[in-house]
């Protein structure tokens, strides 16, 4: 694997832009203006439904998530994903969300 500058120190790292120190601090700074999850509009009423309806798809179809352009597949991270994204008007409501792995929910972003 290629080798380069950390973007933060300078020292010599694989990984990728910065080094792991770098990275973690970088993360936090990055976080610190984004809002918690209740700031965000993820308050307890949608994380207590997203929970719900994460359970009850592991209890019918155990880790597995469905795919978002590519085949269904096994995965432990599943996420609740909002069907039509908040910013396109979409909402909180069960109709709304389905599941999918943390992968594919990333990949589908705000489609």
């Amino acid at each position: 694997m290629v080798r380069r500058p950390c973007l933060g120190c300078g020292r010599l790292t694989s990984n990728r832009s910065r080094c792991d120190a770098c990275q973690q601090q970088w993360d936090r700074v990055q976080d610190s203006g984004r809002g918690s999850a209740t700031q965000r509009g993820y308050g307890a009423q949608y994380q207590r439904v997203a929970r719900q309806l994460i359970a009850e798809h592991r209890q019918a179809h155990g880790a597995w998530c469905p795919g978002w352009a590519r085949p269904p597949h096994q995965d432990e991270d599943l996420t609740a994903d909002h069907i039509v994204p908040l910013s396109k008007d979409g909402t909180h409501q069960r109709s709304n969300l389905q599941v999918l792995c943390r992968t594919c929910n990333a990949a589908k972003g705000n489609r």
